[in-house]
């Protein structure tokens, strides 16, 4: 087959998916939020280890939460810092007595590892029947939690939410926030197809009933994405119906990697976690590195005009998207930095399945795994 012939099938595959995940993604727009549930306790959850930079920031944000009449407790877990990020969590929350600060303690069980571990050790003695979570590097919205309280109905059992980067004023920076929208804008749409495929940990939330149910993270294989090991199971229980709703009352946002070994770490850690995904998943990731390397390479084979073309239909594709995240998320500012994103995504996501070669360990958290 020619050059051109194989281009336009992998082309009018990727429109073809992204239309597809379009419809999924309008579902996840107009979903309804319940405020006849606003009073089911809901149990804040931030596990941290060697966060001392970032977790007076975290408590503060959590601090100026508006709960309205909804009972709200918030436990912050020392995940064994070597830092003083534990005195920083007591001191910091000795004026406010719906703060609870405790240690991690070391589980015999093989699946209860690093953060894991700390959330399992918050959930046993929580009082909520929510469990709401963020990181110790994040910021909420005054209106988090009630925001994300209200998308819980009776057969609800995790709520996903979005996470936007900081803009610490370097292009850098305005690429990592486009490139966790990207992502989490298809994530959203295949929720809304009841076909999930990721969600973030520092943005995420689920009924202790469905954590219960499924065994929590006790019965679930150790995964150095543990959030996404969660939904998996959650998922795969067809009990509960999993949300991811596009509101910016629940957004979270959260500091940028600062160079490329730190990008490389996450987006390392993430792609392990990945393995295993759903069908949507690997066919989404296949059409992803498919059409950048056409896009990368393409002028090398194929003729300017066809490419050109190749390159518009792509661009289309992923904002037909995007659009919708933009919008709602009051973000149309980010439209003019999109071309470079475009060469920005292709190369790391080219990359980034061959550093495996040479590395098999992940490093997150100063742990290895």
């Amino acid at each position: 087959m020619y050059p051109e012939t194989i281009s336009l099938i992998i082309i009018a595959a990727y429109f073809a998916l992204h239309l597809y995940l379009l419809f999924g993604l309008k579902k996840s727009i107009s979903i309804i939020p319940d405020t006849s549930n606003l009073k089911s306790p809901v149990s804040v959850i931030v596990a941290a280890r060697n966060e001392s930079v970032n977790i007076v920031n975290c408590i503060n944000s959590l601090k100026s939460s508006l709960t309205g009449d909804i009972p709200v407790e918030f436990i912050l877990v020392n995940d064994n810092s070597s830092d003083n990020t534990f005195e920083l969590m007591k001191i910091n929350t000795e004026d406010d007595s719906r703060f609870i600060v405790i240690n991690s303690h070391v589980s015999s069980s093989a699946n209860l590892k690093g953060k894991a571990n700390a959330i399992d050790n918050a959930v046993s003695i929580s009082n909520g029947e929510i469990i709401v979570s963020t990181d110790a590097d994040c910021i909420v919205r005054q209106n988090w939690v009630s925001a994300t309280s209200k998308y819980f109905k009776e057969d609800t059992g995790m709520v996903c939410g979005f996470t936007v980067i900081r803009n610490d004023g370097s292009l850098f920076s305005i690429m990592q926030n486009i490139d966790w929208l990207y992502l989490l804008t298809l994530a959203s749409a295949s929720s809304g197809l009841n076909k999930t495929m990721s969600c973030l940990g520092n943005n995420l939330s689920y009924t202790k009933k469905a954590y219960r149910k499924v065994g929590g993270y006790e019965t679930i294989k150790f995964s150095v994405t543990e959030d996404l090991a969660l939904m998996r199971k959650i998922n795969a229980s067809k009990e509960f119906k999993i949300l991811f709703p596009l509101d910016k009352n629940c957004l979270v946002s959260t500091e940028p990697c600062n160079n490329l070994k730190e990008l490389f770490s996450q987006k390392r850690r993430w792609f392990r976690g990945g393995i295993g995904i759903n069908l949507l998943g690997y066919v989404t990731g296949v059409c992803l590195f498919s059409v950048s390397i056409l896009f990368l390479f393409g002028l090398l084979f194929l003729n300017i005009k066809f490419f050109l073309l190749f390159v518009f239909i792509k661009l289309i594709s992923e904002l037909l998207l995007l659009k919708n995240t933009f919008k709602i998320f009051e973000l149309k500012s980010l439209y003019k930095y999109y071309p470079l994103f475009m060469i920005y995504f292709s190369l790391y996501g080219l990359i980034l399945p061959f550093t495996f070669i040479f590395q098999r360990d992940i490093k997150w958290k100063d742990r290895k795994f």
